[in-house]
């Protein structure tokens, strides 16, 4: 039966090669970022509170303004800045880009922003798209500032766990199950049997449900030069579905709900569907970039 599926989120998900093609296009007006740090020195532990069991906020600062609230989500790239943050950095906009939601449409704009940190993390010159993140106060108790995924989580590994509500950057422990782990178009995409066919999946922590795109026929490319792609706050049209089995490496999770959708952008979103660990009731995930692994424990 054809339903309104609720996700309490402001997922981002970003075609980062647009985003890309954008900022190349502008790349005297918009400073590349500075590299990272090397990964050895890339250690330390953010604390984060968690709401609706998946949304997770962190301090964080950006520019001057300390103290911030981060929500944490893989899903996202480039980062997100509410528009209010950007007005008093004094932010200017290169460029304005067109944001396609699974419940509608919004615009934002492309800027660099000087410095941003979270934890032990520090981001120079930073890439951003700012637009209004004010909706996410009608479902968390506080004001999201920005929504920071893995441009500023990577290249190092970090493992999130939801148990002890804390971010450990640096090498860590073997979880007990691991998969292969890519990235395409700077998302973090895996392999899932899903009743038993292979589907590639996006690493999406703030993903509220597990989403599965419904198959869609080929296109060309968009010809846009930049598009944010995100899911909505509030319904979408969806379809609710039970799975029987979602096999992730060598543990399988049984009769999992999950929403069935189409995908907002088929030329560009090459992925079946997302996934977030906490959804699951996935303890600890961590995430190896360079190593291209995802780990996991119950």
């Amino acid at each position: 039966m054809r339903g309104r599926a609720s996700l309490f989120l402001l997922d981002v998900l970003v075609t980062l090669l647009a985003v890309q093609t954008a900022l190349q296009a502008h790349a005297v007006n918009i400073p590349s970022p500075e590299p990272p740090p090397a990964i050895h020195e890339t250690t330390g532990t953010v604390r984060f509170d968690l709401y609706l069991g998946y949304f997770i906020v962190a301090h964080g600062s950006a520019g001057p303004l300390k103290n911030l609230n981060f929500f944490v989500d893989t899903g996202t790239t480039p980062a997100v800045l509410d528009t209010r943050i950007a007005k008093k950095l004094a932010l200017a906009a290169q460029e304005s880009t067109p944001i396609a939601a699974l419940g509608g449409a919004a615009q934002g704009e492309i800027t660099s922003l000087p410095s941003l940190e979270l934890g032990p993390l520090t981001r120079s010159n930073l890439p951003v798209v700012t637009t209004d993140l004010s909706f996410f106060e009608k479902f968390v108790p506080v004001h999201i500032d920005a929504i920071v995924g893995l441009d500023v989580l990577g290249p190092g590994p970090f493992v999130i766990d939801y148990a002890a509500r804390e971010i450990r950057f640096g090498p860590a422990r073997q979880l007990p199950v691991s998969v292969p782990l890519r990235l395409d178009h700077g998302l973090a995409v895996f392999d899932v049997a899903i009743d038993h066919q292979l589907k590639h999946l996006l690493l999406d922590t703030g993903a509220g449900s597990l989403i599965v795109f419904t198959p869609q026929p080929s296109q060309a490319p968009a010809a846009k030069a930049a598009t944010v792609a995100l899911h909505s706050i509030g319904d979408f049209d969806g379809k609710q579905v039970w799975l029987h089995s979602v096999r992730l490496g060598s543990r399988e999770f049984r009769q999992r709900s999950a929403v069935m959708t189409r995908n907002p952008k088929p030329s560009q979103l090459d992925y079946d569907g997302l996934i977030s660990p906490a959804v699951l009731g996935i303890s600890q995930v961590s995430v190896d970039l360079k190593g291209g692994v995802l780990g996991f424990s119950r």
